[in-house]
């Protein structure tokens, strides 16, 4: 079996191993860059794939792992979000809109809307995490408390069928809270890019 880091051959040290084991070590010895593709004899696959050993070790000839720079993940992930903000605060507004009209649309986008928030709670959790910086990490994990509590009262009037209420803490509190977000995001980004300009 061959197995390749970046496209360079690691092989000897790990013969003998298992999957989990392998992707373990490979793991263990990125320093400042995390894992970002694996490809198994040319099929891409997951984490979970090697961790659970899915195949046979003794049908694997071939073993890729590509890493990339955390910084450069962190920021291409912060620029996404800092797209994507902007966007699920209008559709947020939209919806509260279509929730007063009685729309059918509005279910359809309510879930969206808490898709999309699901989605930046865990790129917030995993970037401050990965930035190494507790001031960061704390303020994040406040932020993401404050958005699951409003989230549990907006699930409690949605399930109730108060759609009057689902529409004033879509208009009132989750929009504001995105416009929260979408600052947290710009400070993000602007303490990556400073790390960046000093490495």
């Amino acid at each position: 079996m061959k197995i390749f880091l970046d496209e360079k051959p690691i092989g000897e040290n790990y013969n003998n191993l298992t999957l989990p084991e392998i992707l373990t070590k490979v793991k263990n010895n990125l320093e400042d860059k995390i894992l970002k593709d694996i490809y198994i004899n040319g099929v891409e696959v997951n984490e979970k794939y090697l961790r659970e050993a899915l195949i046979d070790i003794d049908d694997v000839k071939k073993i890729e792992f590509f890493t990339q720079d955390t910084n450069s993940l962190i920021k291409e992930t912060l620029e996404e979000a800092s797209e994507y903000l902007p966007r699920l605060k209008d559709g947020t507004k939209k919806t509260a809109q279509l929730f007063r009209n009685s729309d059918d649309k509005a279910v359809q986008n309510y879930q969206l809307i808490l898709n999309g928030l699901e989605w930046y709670i865990e790129t917030v959790s995993q970037v401050t995490s990965l930035m190494n910086n507790e001031e960061y990490y704390q303020k994040g994990q406040n932020m993401i408390n404050d958005i699951n509590k409003t989230l549990s009262d907006l699930m409690v009037a949605y399930n109730k069928e108060d759609f009057v209420l689902v529409a004033d803490i879509l208009e009132y509190e989750i929009v504001e809270t995105i416009e929260e977000l979408i600052e947290f995001n710009k400070i993000l980004i602007l303490k990556i890019k400073g790390n960046s300009d000093n490495s």
